[in-house]
C-alpha cells in the first residue's frame, strides 16, 4: 500500500467509528424475537410428531403395528 493512500484509509476507518448507527429496537427485543420463532417451530414441529406412523404402506401392513 503506497504511503499516500494509508492516511486515507486511516480517516475512513475514524469516520467510521464515529458513524454510530443505532437499532430500531433494544437488542433484548431481537433475542426475544428469535426466541418466539424458534418456540413457534418448536410448535409446528410438535404438530406433526408421529405422523408417519400412521401412513399405511402399500402392502397392506402398518410396520408401525410390529415396532411397539
Amino acid at each position: 500500500m503506497p504511503a499516500s493512500a494509508l492516511p486515507v484509509v486511516l480517516t475512513g476507518l475514524v469516520s467510521a467509528e464515529e458513524q454510530h448507527q443505532s437499532l430500531p429496537m433494544p437488542p433484548l427485543a431481537y433475542g426475544l424475537i428469535a426466541f418466539a420463532a424458534f418456540l413457534l417451530g418448536l410448535g409446528v414441529l410438535w404438530t406433526f410428531r408421529n405422523t408417519a406412523a400412521k401412513i399405511p404402506t402399500k402392502g397392506g401392513s402398518n410396520d408401525a403395528e410390529f415396532h411397539g
